[in-house]
């Protein structure tokens, strides 16, 4: 529902103490209305409560300065309080209005409301009080009433209507009370704070009948008076004056039967808001004062658009047919469209009474949330629920990074409606952190390296609590020390194997710590189990790096790792002789390397054989078969004997001589076949060795080598110019590190034919 009240305007009142047209004019007054004043006025376009009614300005009456009602700046804690009279005696100001006759005129309606700076619902209605009155003249009614009964025919009426005198009525809103919420946003003061009156009533509408008599104006006045005192002061809103024929005649006005009546929306709680919905069907909440025909779903004969008024009642009982009004109870100040239930309304059934208003007909009041002819009312008001809220935000140190010792703060705002107040939880990992329970933590060593959240519960009086918990925080870092030392390892001389050494943390640890903590590692790997303050050297150490890192142990401080220099470990002396070879130092020979006098004896031995720095071969084998790549190279056999415990020992022996290609084992190659023209011979070249040897094949015919492919084959076709001559087949074998051999065959017998 889209709310008449904004800010206040920026301009102050256009100015006090009005002429009578200006007057007119803000009352937006049609033709043969003219108007006297006494007293202090004002125009204002402040946009309040529910003024201007229509137009942009209204017209106001004050027993004070009405030039005050709207500071330029506005200021709750203003005070109005002007005397513009005698001292203690009390000030009026009165708006005469003068209606000349004219066809069809038979009623004068005027919107006005009452407000003030006396307290109120404080003295009984016997005691004077600021008034606001409207009275035609010769006419001693009342026209500035408080509406109450004659809307409907009910059993047992409400109370008569109350004149507007500031200790009879029970009809007060405070600007900016959230207890009077714009409907559909709840806990929205309907009433901003921009005025120094403390209190107001909603808008009201006078009828006046006018007579004519003989001929002769009608005269109307309203008057605002302060009772008894100059000191506070009231003021009278007043807008859209207009004719018309009747104050009242005719068929009333009704809600559209296609609606039921409206219902009461919003949660059924104490401080959440309710709200007369006329158009359930609808997203919106139509406003009472909707300008369009229908627009909130009341309906007239004339086909105007209606207006709506309201008063809240409360029973102590649940009977939706129930139509007694002497079983309900007005609930003072709530007369609005919307109305948030207090810890009075808990256990209570509430209805909402509509009233209809058009120019002219007769006003018809009907109850909420049901037709026309029946009565439906809420269920009983329970505890209030809180409708939003924001979690909690952890806030602690500028970067971010809270540490140990440090302190964690949650803020939020407030919850709608508006927390009594907050408790507070914190917890690490989830966990409730015992007697965390205020609005600050100082982080301890037990929430270090943990996640940190709070819950922050809202409660208010006769609301089921609600919490809010905040995003994750964390995790929380240690402290770190002010300053550190670099451990040493302590020995009497070099280190070696079965010796203790012993770690020393250093001086230099700041604060101190209570206890330290010990690694030992060998080339940087972490020995397993080696977690005190002195090691015994194994014989997995001999020949390696050995450190020791060192962290200060300290609640709620870090343990930052220092780590000693290196001290390298021997291990104890291995002796042996210098190897020697045996054999001959040609390809395909076999090497033998001697080794004498090793010791221990049970030392790991491992032979590796080199040509000229090029390693051939390595292992546990003291032989070696000289290959082809030794050719031209002298070769040496180095020793290496290993031990645990002991320091490695490696003994070279003197070069051979330089390597020498090796020997093929060869066979004479034989020829087959028919020596005779056209006829195939095959060569056939034996067993060659070593392994691998190649073989090559040229025929001859007599002392003529046979070239090309045809003489390069082990078979050979005689051609007619073999006749009478012999054949002969070469072989060649060739090895990698080895000599190259050829051999020839027998020749054949001579070639025939």
């Amino acid at each position: 529902m889209a709310s008449a009240l904004t800010a206040l305007s920026t301009a102050p009142p256009a100015h006090a103490d009005v002429d009578p047209a200006t007057a007119v004019t803000a009352l937006g007054a049609p033709a043969g209305v003219t108007a006297a004043l006494s007293g202090s006025s004002a125009t204002a376009s402040a946009v309040f409560n529910d003024f201007p009614s229509q137009g942009s300005d209204y017209l106001l009456l004050s027993t004070g300065d009405a030039g005050q009602v709207f500071p330029a700046v506005a200021d709750p804690q203003a005070q109005l309080s002007t005397d513009r009279g005698s001292d203690g005696q009390p000030d009026t100001t009165t708006l005469t209005l003068t209606v000349q006759p004219a066809a069809g005129v038979g009623c004068l309606f005027l919107d006005f409301a009452l407000g003030t700076e006396e307290p109120v619902h404080t003295y009984t209605t016997a005691t004077p009080s600021d008034t606001l009155s409207i009275q035609r003249a010769g006419d001693t009614s009342e026209y500035a009433m408080n509406a109450g009964r004659g809307y409907f025919s009910q059993t047992g009426w409400p109370a008569k209507p109350t004149p507007y005198a500031v200790n009879a009525l029970d009809y007060w809103h405070q600007p900016g009370d959230p207890s009077d919420p714009i409907t559909g946003s709840t806990e929205q003061p309907r009433l901003p704070e921009l005025t120094a009156l403390n209190h107001v009533t909603t808008r009201d509408t006078a009828r006046v009948p006018l007579a004519f008599a003989g001929g002769a104006a009608e005269t109307v006045t309203v008057t605002v008076s302060d009772a008894g005192n100059g000191d506070l002061d009231s003021v009278a809103f007043l807008d859209h004056l207009r004719l018309g024929a009747t104050c009242g005649a005719g068929t009333g006005v009704e809600p559209n039967p296609a609606y039921d009546g409206g219902v009461i929306g919003g949660i059924r709680g104490v401080g959440n808001e309710l709200w007369y919905d006329p158009i359930p069907g609808t997203t919106e909440i139509e406003r009472y004062d909707d300008p369009a025909v229908g627009g909130n779903g009341w309906r007239s004969p004339s086909g105007v658009p209606v207006e709506l008024r309201f008063r809240w009642y409360r029973a102590a009982f649940y009977n939706a047919n129930n139509g007694d009004m002497t079983q309900w109870t007005a609930i003072p100040d709530a007369d609005r469209q919307s109305y948030v239930p207090g810890p009075t309304d808990k256990g209570s059934t509430l209805i909402v009474m509509v009233t209809g208003i058009v120019d002219g007909r007769r006003a018809e009041t009907f109850p909420s949330t049901g037709t026309a002819n029946s009565w439906y009312a809420t269920l009983a008001i329970g505890n209030g629920t809180f409708v939003d809220g924001d979690a909690p935000v952890i806030a602690g140190p500028a970067d971010g990074d809270a540490t140990v010792g440090e302190t964690l703060t949650a803020q939020i705002g407030h919850a709608v409606p508006r927390e009594d107040n907050y408790t507070w939880q914190w917890y690490a990992d989830g966990a409730a952190i015992s007697g965390a329970t205020g609005q600050s933590l100082v982080l301890g060593s037990g929430q270090a390296e943990k996640t940190i959240t709070v819950r922050a519960t809202a409660h208010r009086l006769s609301f089921n609590d609600k919490e809010w918990p905040s995003a994750p925080y964390g995790p929380i870092k240690l402290q770190g020390w002010t300053s550190t030392s670099q451990p040493t390892v302590v020995d009497d001389g070099t280190p070696s194997y079965g010796e203790t050494v012993i770690a020393d943390p250093g001086a230099g640890w700041v604060p101190t710590p209570a206890s330290y903590s010990y690694q030992w590692r060998r080339n940087g790997d972490v020995i397993a189990g080696a977690t005190s303050s002195s090691y015994t050297i194994k014989a997995a150490d001999v020949g390696n790096d050995l450190t020791v890192a060192v962290s200060g142990v300290k609640t709620g401080y870090l343990q930052e790792p220092r780590t000693s220099p290196a001290v390298h470990v021997l291990g104890a002396t291995m002796t042996g002789a210098t190897p020697t070879i045996t054999g001959t130092a040609q390809v395909g020979q076999i090497l033998s390397g001697v080794v004498a006098d090793w010791a221990p004896a049970d030392a790991n031995l491992t032979y590796t054989w080199y040509a000229d720095g090029t390693q051939l071969q390595t292992g546990t084998s003291h032989f070696l078969t000289v290959p082809p790549s030794a050719v031209g190279h002298s070769i040496v056999l180095e020793v290496t004997g290993t031990l645990s415990g002991y320091q490695t020992l490696t003994r070279s022996s003197e070069p051979t001589a330089v390597v020498v290609p090796g020997k093929l084992t060869t066979v004479e190659p034989k020829v087959y076949g028919v020596t005779g023209v056209g006829y195939t011979l095959s060569a056939y070249a034996g067993t060659w060795g070593p392994s691998g040897v190649k073989l090559a094949y040229r025929w001859k015919i007599g002392s003529h080598v046979v070239t090309g492919r045809a003489g390069s084959g082990t078979e050979f076709k005689i051609p007619r110019t073999a006749r009478g001559k012999r054949i002969t087949v070469t072989v060649t074998g060739t090895l990698k590190g080895y000599k190259t051999v050829k051999r020839v065959s027998a020749p054949t017998a001579k070639v025939t034919g």
